[in-house]
């Protein structure tokens, strides 16, 4: 009779208990490893040794051992700014490897347009072979300084006569918070202020030259002539090597390495030559060259390819011509045989290159994971 009084008693005291939430921890739940299992399930029911209740309880801590671990894969997430019931170091292996991403910004070159790309090298290329072959002719006597550097400043002018309206014509696009008539006296007012800065800047740089003519005449000349050579030489490679190939529009200059180092090329070579019109004249068609036209040539290609691949196909033309006239020493035979091969050897370069580009792109392993650290998008105009 007792122990049937104690059995209804702690029925009573077990139906009177709200039954536990699964989604939460009771300080039970804490218990060592090292525990026998019996004797955990027991005094986790309060039970005796007779075990009475023991198959509820099982049943009841499966089903919280398989909703916790289904609430684990479910909301599982890689931040740490909020609270999570999982460690710092967790990593979810069923899932961390179907968030790893190979090569996600990926883009698969084409062959036309590297073909396209490639003629802003192309460009620079033959814009240095085309003044180290005026440099050859005008040491070896061949063509006047003179007849040179007046082409070239006719030219320039010319450029800068397109330039200054496609300048005008992007002023007149960006103006719109003034009426009409303020429009088009600011415009006015601004282009006729930017010419007169242009030409106080050309007379200068003229002023100059003309100054410093007979001191770079004599700048190197107790250096060897094989010094002078090898000096130029690597210079050119240099500003081939570092002009900003990637410039747009907005560049108002090319890079400081490579416009420099052409400069001083260009100086030293000049000191080699006999007389100071000479040094005067490659000094300043050296400044048109390599400080001018590449701002020039990115404009160009900004506002019409047409243009640019018929600025490109003239520098081929008199780049390849001119090496041939210049090593064979020959006329106009020599001048057509060194335009075709030349114009050869270059287009087959540039698909060259281009293939082993394209080549080269299976190669890319860039892997990004879950855990990379994040790209900030900088906003380049703020609205």
């Amino acid at each position: 009779m007792p122990s049937t009084s104690s059995g209804l008693i702690t029925a009573h005291s077990s139906a009177s208990s709200p039954a536990p939430n699964p989604d939460r921890l009771a300080p039970d739940d804490a218990y060592y490893e090292t525990t026998p299992r019996r004797a955990r399930e027991q005094s986790l029911l309060g039970l005796g040794a007779d075990g009475v209740g023991l198959s509820a309880r099982k049943r009841k801590e499966k089903d919280r051992t398989r909703s916790a671990s289904r609430r684990r894969k479910g909301h599982y997430k890689k931040l740490l700014w909020f609270k999570q019931p999982f460690p710092d170091n967790y990593t979810d292996e069923e899932t961390f490897l179907d968030h790893m991403k190979r090569n996600p910004r990926l883009q698969p070159y084409e062959f036309w347009s590297l073909m396209a790309d490639a003629t802003v090298i192309v460009q620079h290329i033959a814009s240095v072979a085309i003044f180290c072959c005026c440099f050859v002719d005008i040491a070896q006597a061949r063509v006047s300084p003179v007849s040179v550097v007046s082409w070239a400043s006719l030219c320039t002018v010319l450029g800068w006569v397109l330039w200054d309206y496609w300048m005008a014509q992007e002023e007149a696009d960006i103006v719109s918070a003034a009426t009409k008539a303020d429009e088009d006296t600011a415009s006015r007012s601004s282009d006729s202020s930017q010419r007169l800065a242009t030409a106080k800047s050309a007379l200068l740089i003229y002023a100059a030259l003309l100054g410093l003519s007979p001191i770079l005449k004599s700048l190197t000349k107790s250096t060897t002539s094989d010094s002078i050579w090898a000096i130029s030489t690597w210079l050119l490679c240099m500003n081939v090597a570092f002009f900003d190939y990637g410039g747009g529009t907005g560049s108002h200059l090319p890079a400081s390495i490579s416009t420099n180092s052409a400069l001083m090329a260009s100086t030293v070579l000049a000191s080699r030559l006999p007389s100071t019109t000479h040094v005067f004249s490659l000094t300043l068609f050296s400044i048109e060259v390599f400080g001018l036209f590449p701002i020039f040539r990115r404009h160009l290609r900004s506002m019409s390819w047409v243009g640019h691949m018929t600025l490109t196909i003239a520098l081929i033309i008199s780049a390849c011509g001119g090496v041939s006239v210049t090593l064979t020493g020959g006329g106009r035979g020599a001048w057509v045989g060194g335009v075709v091969l030349g114009g050869c050897v270059t287009f087959l370069a540039m698909g060259i290159c281009s293939w082993w580009l394209i080549g080269l792109q299976k190669y890319k392993n860039e892997i990004h994971g879950p855990w990379d650290p994040a790209r900030p998008i900088i906003r380049r105009r703020w609205d």
